[in-house]
């Protein structure tokens, strides 16, 4: 059972899917945010914005006007941020909880993003590593949807 809460009519819109590692460094960050800028408007990115660096994305969407659907495998947030807050009462934002438990495991992560890719026209991967979480994720869409898969690094 689906948990929601915020704009429903952002799923259907043009999405891209956002996976940044862990790992990625504030210098790296900042070049995927310039990448945002570029964006066309009408894009709504989605993920489950959970290492730093994509929490970090997310705040830069919402702060910049932008639409994003955030996918949990948790409960829903208790409280939310200003930015959040202001996105889901401008119909900016979609928080979507998969899950009623209190944090994400590795099997509810996989689950959330595989929601964001198969329901988006790309995929945009941030340094990634061989040995990161991701990295199975990353080769297995990209054998399947390799015109779809944007990896910054």
């Amino acid at each position: 059972c689906m948990e929601n809460l915020g704009n429903k009519k952002l799923w259907h819109e043009p999405k891209i899917a956002v996976f940044l590692s862990r790992k990625a460094k504030r210098e790296f960050v900042q070049k995927v945010l310039e990448w945002v800028k570029e964006s066309p408007s009408e894009v709504c990115f989605t993920g489950p914005f959970h290492s730093q660096a994509e929490k970090c994305f997310l705040h830069y969407v919402l702060q910049n006007g932008g639409k994003a659907i955030w996918l949990l495998g948790k409960s829903l947030p208790e409280y939310l941020s200003r930015e959040e807050d202001r996105a889901i009462d401008e119909g900016r934002l979609l928080i979507a909880s998969f899950f009623h438990r209190d944090h994400f495991n590795a099997a509810t992560n996989r689950f959330v993003n595989d929601i964001a890719a198969m329901h988006s026209k790309a995929i945009l991967f941030g340094q990634i590593s061989y040995d990161s979480f991701l990295y199975p994720f990353y080769q297995r869409l990209l054998e399947k949807r390799k015109d779809d898969v944007k990896l910054i690094s």
